[in-house]
């Protein structure tokens, strides 16, 4: 990490860490959810490529891992 980013993470008091660390969690979760399929995104008539790359997908999305947005 950047050591100016390490001094200001290190003289944070507790309460104002936990708040960033509530605002980093939201913003990880909000850029997941932009990446992510969608349910209306599946449909019967998808190509068998198209259905392993929504699967792939959705596996992604449940391990946790970043998109390609």
């Amino acid at each position: 990490m950047d050591s100016k980013f390490d001094e200001m993470v290190k003289s944070l008091q507790q309460p104002m860490l936990e708040e960033l660390r509530r605002s980093v969690v939201a913003e990880i979760n909000e850029r997941r959810g932009q990446t992510a399929i969608q349910v209306e995104d599946i449909h019967a008539r998808m190509s068998g490529e198209d259905k392993v790359r929504a699967m792939e997908e959705i596996a992604r999305v449940l391990r946790g891992e970043e998109g390609n947005a």
